[in-house]
């Protein structure tokens, strides 16, 4: 049998040189892939901030809204209860007005029945056209 040359064997400095080379460029190769994720999550962030501002501008446009509204609301209000004030003193005046024409009315009723009974009585209305001829 015929011996197979062995291959010769490298040197202990060239095997290291080669681990040492392959670590550097899987060092190198993780930290390419880190700035890139790191650039993502910049971009991402950005990107969040920005989205925040753009709500935060409509939350306060909203607050705004909101606060004039309400004034609105609360002026609107007051006017309403200042019409029911007004409305509420002229149905007191008017219940007062009412009050009276119901007296005056009462009054001249009682007039009219007594005038009746005079007329019943006498069978003229004399004496209440000289009442009105003397004054």
């Amino acid at each position: 049998m015929q011996t197979l040359p062995l291959a010769p064997r490298p040197a202990p400095t060239t095997v290291l040189a080669a681990v040492l080379g392959l670590t550097a460029l899987a060092g190198w190769g993780a930290f390419a892939s880190k700035a890139w994720s790191q650039q993502d999550l910049t971009e991402q962030v950005e990107l969040l901030q920005a989205d925040r501002g753009r709500l935060l501008a409509g939350l306060k446009q909203i607050e705004q809204t909101n606060a004039e509204l309400a004034r609105d609301g609360q002026e609107k209000l007051a006017s309403v209860r200042d019409e029911l004030t007004q409305a509420l003193t002229a149905r007191d005046a008017a219940k007062g007005q009412f009050a009276s024409a119901q007296r005056e009315l009462a009054t001249l009723k009682k007039r009219l029945d007594q005038a009746r009974d005079r007329v019943s009585e006498t069978g003229s209305i004399k004496t209440v056209e000289a009442k009105k001829a003397g004054r």
